[in-house]
């Protein structure tokens, strides 16, 4: 644990490298229930899992009265993408792929905004002043790791202005992929009046996709049946990350259980099985009235012929009308399926500083790959259907 005593509303804080080191009263005090991945109950599960691969690392910022104001959550993660793609003048040469240490605010297994939280007490100003000098702190005094860049990841468009104090601290900020989201509309109470507002186009290939699975059963997993199928779930999952063109390391399925102990109906786990084979599976977290899908695994073998992507991303709107959620937010990649289903596009954004000067400044290119990607945007919902 760090302290230090600061010159502005906020006059100490604290830095732990175990979520149970930290003061849970002073923590919830500030989070306040709003985000399920700054709870003390997501967090120390993901830790537990995962610490055997990178590190965590916890701030809790007080005022002069001692009280909290801002917490946040850092990670020590090893970034992993494709060599050609990355500017000599920041990497090592390697024969394949290349890799470096990141100090990362935020969340490396979710997406969205969910690297830290403020009161009312203090501005975002006054918070990202604090947050770069936690940052600076951990690097110089915390972690043993030497760490390339530092990450603030990642904000909605619509939040930037709040964030742009970044830029006077030399970060900078990059576009990355859509966050696809689907309102969900006070209208639809089933999966039924759902489909009524799709034009007739999009109904029935919506409902071609259930046709082509119809063979296939699916079940939400209990914590034993998690364990239980913990191999299964760790092959399917590996299938996908396969395929990514970058890394921040892959989950440990082991989480999984943790977090369905933990956060109980918050979490779930679906799995899809053809004659009782795993042949795919999904995560979702509701967090504070949205459902947010997670994780995805499959069996490509099986993926064409029985639509099991699809399958699993219809579910992710059933479980969000069934929740009475207020929206669901899909994430990144396969924008197009997504907006078939009805989502659109929320433009996100990052804030990275690489620690040497001149890198700093040729910092863009390593991220240029993940800008957001072209896709045709799709309208399934009939004309007269308004939000």
């Amino acid at each position: 644990m760090q302290e230090e005593v600061l010159k502005t509303t906020i006059t100490k804080n604290l830095i732990f490298e175990s979520i149970l080191d930290v003061n849970i009263v002073d923590w919830s005090l500030v989070n306040n229930n709003e985000n399920i991945y700054l709870s003390w109950e997501y967090l120390s599960s993901l830790e537990e899992s995962m610490k055997s691969k990178m590190d965590f690392i916890y701030s809790v910022s007080y005022d002069i009265n001692n009280t909290p104001i801002l917490i946040a959550v850092f990670q020590v993660v090893k970034f992993t993408t494709n060599k050609k793609r990355c500017p000599k003048v920041l990497l090592n040469h390697k024969p394949h792929n290349v890799s470096f240490n990141l100090l990362v605010c935020g969340n490396v297994f979710s997406n969205g905004e969910n690297g830290f939280m403020k009161t009312s007490s203090i501005n975002y100003n006054e918070a990202i002043e604090e947050l770069t000098s936690v940052a600076k702190k951990i690097k110089k005094t915390i972690t043993n790791k030497k760490i390339s860049i530092t990450l603030f990841k990642e904000f909605s468009i619509s939040s930037t202005e709040k964030t742009a104090g970044f830029k006077n601290h030399n970060y900078n900020d990059f576009m990355v992929d859509v966050n696809m989201v689907l309102q969900i509309h006070d209208n639809w109470k089933n999966w039924d009046s759902y489909l009524l507002s799709m034009k007739t186009k999009y109904r029935t290939r919506t409902k071609s996709i259930y046709k082509k699975s119809n063979n296939l059963v699916l079940k939400s997993l209990t914590t034993n049946e998690i364990t239980f199928y913990k191999k299964d779930l760790t092959n399917l999952l590996e299938n996908v990350s396969k395929k990514a063109e970058y890394s921040y390391g892959v989950i440990d399925v082991k989480a999984f259980g943790l977090f369905k102990e933990s956060l109980n109906n918050d979490f779930s786990l679906r799995a899809l099985f053809l004659n009782e084979k795993m042949v795919g599976f999904s995560t979702s977290f509701y967090n504070n009235g949205q459902l947010d899908a997670n994780y995805v695994g499959l069996n490509y073998d099986y993926n064409t012929d029985y639509s099991i992507y699809q399958r699993l991303l219809c579910d992710y709107v059933e479980q969000a009308i069934t929740k009475r959620a207020k929206s669901l937010h899909f994430g990144r990649t396969s924008e197009l399926v997504k907006s078939s289903l009805g989502a659109q596009p929320v433009n996100m954004k990052l804030y990275a500083k690489h620690k040497n000067t001149l890198s700093n400044f040729l910092l863009k290119p390593v991220f240029n790959y993940i800008t957001p990607s072209n896709f045709e945007l799709r309208k399934p919902f009939k004309a007269d259907f308004k939000y």
